[in-house]
């Protein structure tokens, strides 16, 4: 899985892409406690994960898209 992050704020900010196995540690919350209120995993496995090709989500400040 391919996807690519924009900054919704700041167009100046370079588009970033990673794949499933290289996500920032905020994303995937692999370096938080589970259940902490800091841990977003469930929106990484229930949201992002499960985004078709194509299809995006928005998060506070980013629009992550599937493009692989």
């Amino acid at each position: 899985m391919v996807f690519e992050m924009a900054h919704l704020f700041f167009s100046s900010s370079p588009i970033e892409r990673f794949t499933d196995r290289s996500a920032p540690d905020w994303l995937t919350s692999i370096n938080t406690i589970k259940g902490s209120t800091m841990d977003n995993r469930w929106f990484w496995t229930d949201r992002v994960l499960k985004l078709d090709i194509g299809c995006c989500v928005h998060t506070d400040f980013h629009k992550i898209t599937r493009v692989g």
